[in-house]
């Protein structure tokens, strides 16, 4: 099995072609009742993340401690399909921010095998319906980023950070790369040692996510009570 080339052709091909298909559904998705669509979507990418799990789990014989759906794309994909399945304005709040994080992992993935590779599939396909699933909620539901949201949003990451590191320490794991830096090659390689990339890449964090904000700050700012449908 070939091995997958970073900004190759077929790279280009995979981010091209899952751009098409997902704008396809938000055109789509306005001949059908906008709940109800989001949730069979919802439902769907489940479905298939829980299928590329198993899959790794007993043909790559990967073991369940390595499966933990704790890096940030994970976390907020679990966000994503709560809030698309729910409604929630406080949970959109926290996945417009973490969004960030598919925008990355698909300019630099960080798969093995070419395509056709149900892995690979899978992750291109999970990490698009994040972006997917914010635009959705954006246009249907109505939802908008908040100052409010653009605090919490931080606080919630970091508290997770600190509860995973520990975790991370238990396991000999390294979810969140908040105990070293990756394995692999990754720009946060370029920004030194643990734990002085940890800050780069937090202050990095601060200026993105404000930037994606800023756009709507003339917007309310006071966020209020979020509705569960």
């Amino acid at each position: 099995m070939e091995t997958f080339k970073l900004f190759s052709n077929e790279h280009f091909i995979l981010i091209i072609s899952n751009i098409l298909f997902f704008t396809f559904l938000l055109f789509i998705a306005n001949f059908f009742n906008k709940r109800y669509f989001a949730k069979i979507s919802a439902i769907t990418i489940f479905i298939l993340k829980l299928a590329e799990l198993t899959y790794r789990h007993l043909y790559n014989n990967e073991e369940i401690f390595q499966l933990l759906p704790l890096h940030l794309c994970n976390i907020t994909l679990i966000f994503v399909i709560i809030m698309m399945l729910s409604g929630s304005k406080t949970l959109f709040q926290l996945c417009f921010y973490w969004s960030l994080g598919a925008i990355f992992a698909i300019a630099t993935p960080d798969v093995k095998y070419s395509f056709p590779n149900f892995m690979t599939l899978s992750f291109f396909t999970t990490h698009f319906y994040i972006l997917f699933a914010v635009v959705y909620a954006y246009i249907f539901f109505k939802f908008r980023p908040t100052l409010w949201g653009y605090f919490t949003a931080f606080f919630v990451i970091n508290l997770i950070c600190l509860g995973v590191y520990f975790l991370n320490d238990s396991l000999g794991t390294n979810y969140l790369y908040v105990n070293r830096v990756p394995d692999f090659s990754s720009p946060i390689n370029y920004f030194g040692e643990w734990p002085y990339y940890i800050v780069v890449v937090e202050l990095i964090y601060i200026i993105l996510t404000y930037l994606i904000y800023f756009p709507f700050k003339s917007r309310a700012v006071k966020f209020g009570k979020s509705k569960f449908y």
